[in-house]
């Protein structure tokens, strides 16, 4: 099974590019592999919908800052509703 992606592999491989831009360039490479060579991904579940996200918030100025503030304000209002129950 040598040359398949797994999901190990490619976190580590994710976590070796060192700036947003090798990232995102690393998203468009897998993006690419998963349409052209499907098999390479057998036993992962990430689609090419999801590698466009991926892709899509990596290449912001500020990946990851919109939406770790809206799962904090919904932790907010969940714990203020629990606080009046």
């Amino acid at each position: 099974m040598e040359g398949i992606y797994n999901q190990e592999n490619l976190f580590i491989e994710f976590k070796m590019q060192k700036t947003k831009a090798n990232k995102v360039k690393f998203l468009k490479e897998m993006k690419e592999l998963k349409q052209t060579q499907p098999s390479l991904f057998r036993g992962t579940k990430i689609s090419v919908k999801q590698f466009d996200n991926l892709i899509n918030e990596w290449s912001k100025p500020h990946p990851w800052r919109e939406i770790n503030a809206e799962i904090k304000r919904n932790n907010k209002l969940i714990n203020e509703e629990e606080r009046l129950n």
